[in-house]
């Protein structure tokens, strides 16, 4: 709906002109109509402009409806699609909604009730716009960082809305837990860029499924491929595209990945159009990129790395600590309907003298567990202690058992870091594979080897 006076605009997309002139009398006292009956008409009247919704029959003289649905996804802003078919099946129906349409109206049709469909759904399309810009405007007077102010975390808060605006890739280096994803956001939604971040985790998918999910892929082009799939370079069109751990990406993907960065242009899987792309990259990674060894290619590091950020690790920002206990304790109140209120000197000092290996995401699943666990209004060490399989400061002396062996007592160290790791990353053993420092494969051989 337009935030003019004007009359929303709809396009009515059939082949039948008896029944669009008498769709188009009957809204045109509501809506500015506009009738065309093919999709290349369809597709010549959206290069004139996007219409506020469109009614689209499901059978057409030169393609089908749902594929038309499947190809104007990726508009900005996405009107807002009502689907007509005197053709009703349920599997019809329960396409039209996957691919973006809001209701599913069969002919002849209630006009009254598609005027209130009409009204309500583009009433809640320009609620939704007023939403993302209310928020996109409070994101830029507030960072998503609890800080004290001081340090690296300084540097990073007065640099980001710095470089935000700029059309400059930007790469994010940290260890895991730090924020990467948060800064990335914040980022993004100081950037003024009309589309959404799309985010993947390059980390967290197989090698062969990664290539699918970024450049999307058409019906049949593979094995299990039913139907057509929207990627996430098309997603991001007009936004930012986030890819957390970008040195998982294969040498194949690498280098598909670099054409579109350098010229814009990618290909779907099993399509032979080319397809066009403008977004924000934003990378990061959790460990150097491995450029020497010839693991990551070295023209796309610097395609990637405009503009560095190095987020600090939470041991080297200790003074921070309180604060986001702070905002962890409120958030896990909220979830669990408590009203505790604090932490007890010795739990605080616990916190705050602790390494940290999962860093932020650590602490607050922490807190989260106490919070959980706690019958008190606050928080002390016994709570901090159970929540965490017994975080202890690593600094200090300990009580050694002779009486069992080298080998045995080592298993049970390595037992002990492995469930803490696991706990630490809310058993993603992808996160926790990372935090103790080896590959998953061996962190799945030692789960099993210790029945966790």
């Amino acid at each position: 709906m337009r935030n003019d006076n004007s009359k929303p605009y709809v396009t009515i997309i059939d082949d039948e002109p008896h029944f669009s002139e008498s769709l188009r009398m009957a809204l045109e006292d509501a809506f500015e109509i506009a009738v065309v009956g093919t999709l290349k008409g369809a597709g010549e009247s959206l290069n004139e402009g996007i219409p506020d919704a469109i009614l689209l029959d499901m059978r057409l003289p030169d393609g089908d409806g749902i594929e038309f649905l499947q190809g104007i996804k990726d508009l900005k802003p996405m009107p807002v699609v009502i689907v007509m078919t005197a053709y009703a099946t349920v599997e019809n129906a329960v396409m039209a909604l996957k691919d973006g349409a809001v209701d599913y109206f069969i002919k002849p049709l209630d006009i009254e009730r598609l005027k209130r469909e009409l009204n309500v759904h583009l009433e809640n399309r320009l609620l939704h716009k007023k939403i993302v810009a209310l928020d996109r405007e409070i994101r830029k007077i507030t960072p998503p960082f609890e800080t004290s102010g001081a340090g690296k975390m300084k540097e990073i808060v007065d640099r980001a809305p710095l470089i935000a605006p700029l059309d400059i890739p930007i790469l994010i280096k940290g260890e895991t837990g730090t924020g990467k994803e948060k800064l990335a956001g914040w980022i993004h939604s100081l950037s003024g860029l009309e589309g959404q971040m799309v985010t993947i985790n390059c980390a967290a998918l197989p090698k062969d499924i990664i290539e699918s999910e970024l450049f999307g892929y058409t019906k049949g082009a593979f094995s299990g491929a039913g139907a057509y799939k929207e990627g996430l370079i098309e997603k991001a069109d007009g936004g930012t595209l986030f890819l957390d751990e970008i040195g998982e990406l294969s040498e194949d993907v690498q280098a598909k990945f670099l054409r579109v960065l350098e010229g814009g242009v990618y290909y779907k899987l099993g399509d032979t159009r080319e397809r066009r792309a403008r977004f924000r990259l934003i990378s990061a990674t959790s460990k150097d990129l491995d450029v020497a060894s010839n693991n990551f290619r070295q023209d796309l590091f610097y395609r990637i790395n405009g503009i560095a950020f190095e987020l600090p690790p939470l041991r080297e920002r200790r003074d921070d600590i309180p604060l986001l206990v702070s905002v962890f304790l409120k958030e896990a109140n909220y979830a669990y309907k408590k009203d505790i209120r604090a932490l007890s000197p010795k739990a605080m000092e616990h916190l705050t003298k602790y390494t940290w290996p999962g860093n932020i995401r650590e602490l607050k699943w922490c807190i989260k567990r106490a919070v959980a666990i706690s019958s008190s209004d606050t928080l002390t060490v016994n709570d901090i202690s159970v929540g965490t399989d017994s975080i202890k400061s690593p600094s200090g002396d300990v009580d050694i058992d002779y009486s069992i062996s080298l080998e045995d007592a080592l298993s049970e160290i390595e037992k002990k870091y492995i469930k803490k790791a696991l706990a630490s990353s809310d058993n993603n053993k992808t996160e926790a594979a990372r935090i103790l420092g080896i590959s998953a494969r061996v962190l799945h051989y030692k789960i099993k080897k210790y029945n966790l």
